[in-house]
């Protein structure tokens, strides 16, 4: 597994208060490979069934208090890391830690044009 896969899902994980399952039975490195599989069999799917990228699927992963349209591959991810990860009790959720992970955000999304 190349290391920035890797590397992105602990990153997201810990960013996000996320730790792995201890009983779950495998690393960071398993839920690269399987979002990458599952993602790259999606892309494949589309190439030849194009309405496959387009499909949105109400659903409230996590819990949700509210459905949200989510597409397979976020659908995908998102059933995949909550098989592997769960909340770290580590984390103090204050107003410092909101304010990082808001920060990252913003400066991980794409400027408005």
């Amino acid at each position: 597994m190349p290391r920035t896969r890797r590397q992105s899902w602990e990153l997201l994980a810990g960013r996000f208060g996320y730790r792995l399952r201890p009983e779950g039975g495998a690393g960071v490195d398993t839920i690269a490979t399987l979002a990458s599989a599952s993602l790259r069999g999606l892309v494949l799917i589309a190439l030849s069934t194009p309405e496959v990228a387009a499909q949105r699927f109400p659903a409230r992963p996590f819990g949700a208090a509210q459905p949200a349209d989510w597409s397979a591959a976020a659908l995908g991810a998102a059933s995949i890391a909550s098989a592997f990860l769960e909340p770290d009790p580590a984390i103090e959720w204050n107003d410092a830690k909101l304010a990082s992970v808001r920060q990252a955000l913003s400066s991980w999304a794409l400027p408005n044009a």
